[in-house]
């Protein structure tokens, strides 16, 4: 398989490797405030209304993924005469890209990358008053981290490139008590696992400006180690909204909804379907004696325990994620028995992967459901199995067996 990625509740030693340093103004390595807003001399106001988000580099070598966005701008405008028909904000704002992920990623081929690989994943996100971009990096193969994420955030109204410090001033918060808040919510959230998982070393990579039903709330995006009793680490991501005192893991794969995010042209890797996102893996199990209603995809046992193998567009990293890719295949009227991470699953994979016992139906027709939910890096993945409930005792084993049996083959 392409690369190594374990769940919150992995186990195993853990090796420490070299992460990649990139300074742009949103990192954490450094968070230097951008300069004040350029206000024209003349009184005339800069029109940021035609700015838009486009691609610095976008390609696909390989195995690699690169996409690096910047903000486009009409440098026509009289306005911007006396700054030499350049937006300096934006200008600094590219700039951070081109001299931080872009930089990397020259560095990266030059070098030739002989038995690795880039993942350069960007998410765009374009409103009224503000132009956003959220970048992670990570070269593979890996262990132990999801890479670096960075933020560029641009004001067009006040034209100003914000840094993270003006997202913290603008909360009245600090980095030391967001860590300290990041903390406290990685012990409650995962309390419910018994996994005995906390927080080690947290910084603040980047940010966004969600829009809510009374105005913009900040969900801070933070990178921090996720320690287990055992002392082993996983370095990842969350989204953290103090106003909300929310706090949700995040993919690497794809870090937001693809629906609340630009549709670009051509195509970034989230709004790709999962057959034609770079990668090569596709899950199978042990379909012996089986009958093969469509081969690769759906089979029955005894005329009575139905299986299907699907591959899904990536969602985030999340029990409300993976429930809400669930509900949208088999409705909303799904009685949920449980749903959890499997530390079982994830071992054998190397993949995040999550167990989802439910039923639907009514009556006669209620049938007992039990899926395998798996999170690769190219797609998600799920082995969904069903039974009438009147039967679940008898294929309880034969089930649980089958599941057992999951591999990841390349194709």
């Amino acid at each position: 398989m392409k690369s190594i990625r374990i769940p919150a509740t992995f186990a195993g030693a853990v090796l420490a490797l070299s992460m990649l340093v990139a300074v742009t103004a949103c990192s954490e390595q450094d968070s230097k405030t951008p300069p004040a807003a350029a206000v024209p001399s003349v009184g005339k106001a800069i029109d940021n209304s035609s700015a838009e988000i486009t691609a610095m580099t976008q390609e696909y070598p390989g195995d690699s993924i690169a996409e690096i966005l910047m903000i486009s701008y009409d440098g026509r405008q009289p306005a911007l005469e006396e700054y030499g028909w350049k937006n300096p904000e934006i200008e600094s704002l590219n700039n951070a890209v081109k001299f931080g992920v872009q930089q990397i990623y020259n560095e990266f081929t030059e070098s030739g990358g002989e038995g690795s690989w880039i993942e350069i994943r960007s998410y765009p996100f374009t409103g009224d008053d503000y132009l956003q971009i959220v970048t992670t990096c990570s070269i593979y193969p890996s262990y132990g981290t999801d890479g670096d994420l960075y933020s560029y955030n641009f004001d067009r109204k006040a034209n100003r490139f914000l840094s993270v410090d003006d997202a913290l001033e603008k909360l009245k918060l600090d980095r030391e008590s967001v860590a300290e808040d990041v903390r406290k919510m990685v012990a409650g959230y995962y309390a419910e696992t018994g996994g005995g998982l906390t927080a080690g070393e947290v910084s603040v990579a980047g940010f966004l400006f969600v829009r809510g039903p009374s105005g913009y709330i900040t969900q801070l995006l933070v990178r921090f180690d996720l320690t287990t009793e055992d002392g082993d680490v996983w370095k990842t991501f969350a989204g953290y909204t103090p106003e909300l005192n929310e706090f949700i893991p995040l993919n690497s794969t794809c870090l937001f909804d693809p629906g609340e995010m630009d549709q670009m042209e051509p195509p970034l890797s989230y709004q790709m379907a999962p057959e034609d996102v770079p990668g090569d893996l596709m899950l199978q199990f042990d379909t012996e004696g089986l009958e093969a209603l469509t081969p690769g995809y759906e089979y029955l046992l005894d005329g009575i325990v139905y299986f299907a193998v699907e591959t899904l567009s990536p969602v985030g990293y999340s029990r409300e994620a993976v429930l809400g890719q669930i509900k949208s295949l088999e409705g909303d009227g799904i009685r949920l028995t449980t749903i959890a991470e499997s530390e079982e699953h994830a071992a054998l994979l190397g993949y995040p992967a999550w167990l989802i016992v439910y039923d639907m139906g009514s009556n006669e027709d209620t049938r007992h459901c039990v899926d395998l939910y798996v999170q690769t890096d190219s797609a998600d993945f799920r082995l969904h199995t069903s039974v009438p409930a009147d039967y679940e005792l008898d294929y309880h084993d034969e089930i649980g067996r089958r599941l057992a049996s999951v591999f990841l083959a390349e194709y």
